[in-house]
């Protein structure tokens, strides 16, 4: 089912509105829970989350998860008869935040389980593997293709396209087992919270 542009626009403007309203509440809820089990102050783990929350990208992914959620939610309105602009008009009030509704609580509960589930340092180690993987395949790849083509003899007579062939080719493998460790690192993640 399609929204009209209209709605669309008012969906993510609502989104951007009430997304900073949902990030607070689930930082205060993952605070005092990380206060309560590791004893730190509530100063220091609240700078650590302000420098979280100043990142564009998780403002965003918390945007574009309360547009996917406002869409299905809509959607739901609409089938049961509702027209386009009552439908938006009720998930505004349902979705909004500090509403007391089963929905909104999914939603605050979902925002939290994402906090608590947060560690950078796994962020960080998949960026070091693509990081490595990338340049470990762009190194050999070109190595490969320099020494297929003839060397140095070869390559400033056609030899660098079997050279630029032999870093994308590197590229691509790079990339593959980048995937492959951010797979192995988020099954692992998996594994620590079902124990």
């Amino acid at each position: 089912m399609n929204f009209s542009d209209e709605i669309r626009e008012k969906i993510k403007q609502f989104a951007k509105e009430q997304s900073q309203y949902y990030l607070e509440e689930a930082e205060m809820t993952c605070l005092e829970k990380i206060q309560h089990k590791i004893g730190q102050t509530k100063n220091k783990f609240a700078n650590k989350l302000s420098k979280l929350k100043s990142r564009s990208d998780v403002s965003l992914d918390v945007q574009n998860d309360l547009i996917l959620y406002m869409s299905d939610y809509l959607k739901d309105l609409m089938e049961k008869g509702f027209s386009e602009q009552e439908a938006f008009q009720l998930a505004k009030e349902e979705l909004k935040f500090q509403s007391e509704t089963a929905k909104s609580s999914d939603l605050k509960d979902r925002f939290v389980e994402y906090y608590e589930n947060l560690n950078p340092a796994d962020y960080e180690a998949i960026g070091l593997f693509y990081a490595g993987f990338m340049f470990l395949g762009f190194s050999v790849g070109a190595i490969i293709g320099f020494v297929s083509s003839g060397g140095k003899e070869m390559f400033l007579s056609g030899g660098w396209i079997d050279t630029l062939i032999g870093v994308a080719f590197g590229g691509i493998v790079g990339i593959g087992l980048g995937l492959i460790s951010n797979a192995i690192i988020v099954l692992k993640k998996k594994m620590r919270g079902l124990r």
